[in-house]
Order: C-alpha cells, then structure tokens, then sequence
C-alpha cells in the first residue's frame, strides 16, 4: 500500500521584477520569479528529502503584479525548469513613472514592478520512507 502524501514546505524564496520599458507584466513577473530563485540551490531537496526525480517537488509560484490579467501564465511558469507547478497572480506590485523612451518600445513612462514568493513543498512521507530504507529499519 502506498502511503498517502503528506507535504511539508521545504523553501520559501522572495523576488522582485521589474519592467523598465515596455509595460509588459509578464517580463516583471518572470523576473521575480528569476529574481526569487538566482541564489537558491535545492540541494537538500535530493540529499535531506531524497527525491528521486526532482520533479516530484511541488512549486507554488505566487505573484503581485499590476494588470495580472496580462499575465502569460505560460511564459512565467516557464521560468521555473523542475517540480510541479502551480501559479497564483493576484493584482498587486507596483507602478513607478520612470522615462519614457519609445525606441525602447515604451507605450507610457510606467514600470511594472512585480512581487514573487516561491514556495517548494516536498512529501515527508516519501522523506521518512526513503530515511528508513537507507537505515534498513
């Protein structure tokens, strides 16, 4: 019988993102997420949680940006390369007025300043299981 899954946060990571020129809410939410994982290693996600397959992590990836409707949700999950994910983008960040400069595709002087917390779940129960088996207990 498989033992049902029991996860247990394992990081919470912080970033923020900002569109400087061209008023694109993705860039800025792609560069929180960047922004919340540049100095993260997830070390012990193999050797203390001893996943097999890093995969079988789950991510939850929540933003605060302005406009969340313009949002590609694909392009920002896909700043995260493992685990499973799921993406949570609620209105929020910022709107600062900076310079406005259409050769570099600006439609006003507004940069978007998104907001991200990253948050990896692993299973203990798989954790505990893989501990016993190493100890042969």
């Amino acid at each position: 019988m498989l033992a049902q899954k029991n996860y247990k946060r394992f990081v919470i990571e912080f970033g923020m993102g900002l569109d400087q020129h061209g008023q694109d809410p993705t860039s800025a939410a792609c560069k929180a997420v960047k922004d919340a994982i540049a100095n993260s290693c997830l070390a012990g996600v193999v050797e203390i949680a001893r996943l097999s397959d890093i995969n079988d992590m789950r991510v939850d990836m929540h933003i605060a940006c302005p406009h969340p409707d313009l949002i590609d949700r694909e392009k920002v999950l896909a700043t995260l390369p493992f685990g499973q994910k799921q993406l949570f983008i609620t209105e929020g960040g910022m709107i600062a007025h900076g310079l406005f400069q259409p050769e570099l595709g600006d439609k006003t002087d507004e940069a978007f300043i998104a907001n991200a917390a990253i948050i990896v779940w692993v299973d203990v129960n798989h954790m505990i299981q893989s501990w016993q088996s190493e100890m042969n207990v």
